[in-house]
């Protein structure tokens, strides 16, 4: 079995490489919440490793009661990351004064260290249970934070059984326990569950990068809205269900959106589609979606509506747009959008492409008239869908601003 000093200088070997590995993973992805605590608590286990090794099991007030607080610290810090990277706010006067508590009892009761030793893994352990009732109180259950609980509770039993052993020599009912091969095989799993931990938060940290991948390429970067490749995928997954729920799709055009890049610049043209963005989306329903395609054009994907219901929201898109008027430089620019919308056949299966086809061709329909309205085309109006059954703007039913191409029959 390894001596105390041995074993204190592999965790201030520990404790250094965590310092590299994090202050690499910081310098590079600045902006990653949680980062500068989890190097700082490298840099507090490099110092109280340094002063357990100085004091190499001896015993001294200074070394041991020293180095056990900076350890607490470095849980703690750790802890306080974990809540940071998640988003959450530190709990700074909790952390602090669990702290303060620790580092006083100790200096208290300081004695030789086997009667402290019950007080010494308390301390350390209170920031690590902390940290795994955080973890557990999520609802995510990503791998990182799967291996962090499982490492942290590991820690916390190894101690917890060092903890019970020495308060059991102490009381007398065994005093044969081996307290000092039993706390040096505690510090060994300490020292491998310290490494998993934060091989936990390193999958954590991959997991996030991985998700902002994602998350930037399903999504357009002016609007935040999804972009058109997560439109086209979750309408054929929409294409794809077998329970036959209806749905239906619009696109949409800003009128006129070219003579507002030529007249008053790409950046007005750029805050006039957030403008409509931002207006249209505060009209969907939590289980639309509403993505920007391209340059002006968006498109809704309207589950559960078809029809009549599906041309409604259609107008009160257009109805919203004209009740909030953009202002840019102080003046107020009308914008209106013109937009078509198509149903899915129930019972048929379609393919994205070819709703997207008769939505187009009916938002072709809306321009053809005076903009700033929608057309509906069902599905079997289409041509070459539908065999004997043909529909065209002859047989429109013309609204104000908007228009239903019904079935020919």
């Amino acid at each position: 079995m390894p001596d105390f000093y041995t074993l204190y200088l592999v965790v201030l070997i520990a404790g250094l490489s965590h310092c590299v590995l994090w202050a690499t993973i910081l310098y590079r992805y600045r902006t990653l919440a949680g980062l500068r605590y989890w190097l700082a608590g490298g840099v507090a286990n490099v110092a109280g490793g340094i002063l357990l090794a100085i004091d190499g099991g001896a015993g001294h007030f200074a070394t041991t009661v020293g180095g056990n607080a900076i350890a607490c610290l470095a849980f703690h810090l750790n802890t306080i990351g974990l809540r940071r990277f998640h988003g959450d706010r530190p709990l700074w006067a909790l952390h602090a004064g669990l702290l303060g508590a620790s580092v006083l009892a100790m200096a208290i009761t300081w004695r030789p260290w086997w009667g402290q030793n019950p007080l010494y893994v308390t301390s350390q352990c209170i920031p690590l249970a902390l940290a795994v009732l955080y973890l557990a109180r999520r609802r995510t259950r990503e791998l990182g934070a799967i291996i962090t609980m499982c490492a942290l509770a590991t820690a916390i039993t190894a101690h917890g059984i060092v903890a019970c052993a020495v308060t059991v020599r102490l009381s007398g009912i065994a005093p044969d326990v081996s307290l000092v091969s039993l706390a040096a095989i505690d510090l060994l799993v300490f020292i491998l569950a310290g490494i998993v931990w934060n091989f936990g938060f390193i999958v954590s940290v991959v997991d996030s990068l991985m998700a902002k991948v994602e998350r930037l390429a399903a999504e357009d970067d002016l609007t935040g809205l999804p972009n058109r490749r997560q439109f086209m995928r979750l309408l054929a997954e929409e294409c794809a269900r077998e329970t036959g729920e209806p749905f239906s799709v619009m696109l949409m055009d800003l009128d006129r959106f070219k003579g507002i890049n030529d007249g008053l610049g790409h950046v007005a043209g750029d805050a006039a589609l957030k403008h409509v963005a931002d207006t249209v989306r505060r009209g969907m329903r939590s289980v639309d979606v509403f993505a920007r395609l391209g340059g002006d054009e968006f498109g809704i994907l309207l589950r559960g509506v078809q029809g009549d219901a599906a041309s409604e929201i259609a107008e009160q898109a257009n109805a919203a747009l004209r009740a909030s008027p953009f202002l840019w430089h102080g003046e107020t620019i009308g914008l209106t959008i013109s937009i078509g919308v198509t149903s899915a056949v129930p019972g048929r299966r379609h393919t994205p492409e070819e709703l997207i086809e008769c939505a187009d061709s009916a938002l072709y329909a809306t321009k053809g008239r005076k903009r700033d309205g929608w057309t509906f085309l069902p599905f079997t109006s289409r041509p070459g869908f539908g065999a004997g059954q043909a529909g065209g703007a002859t047989n429109a039913r013309l609204a104000d601003r908007g228009s239903r191409i019904p079935l020919a029959g």
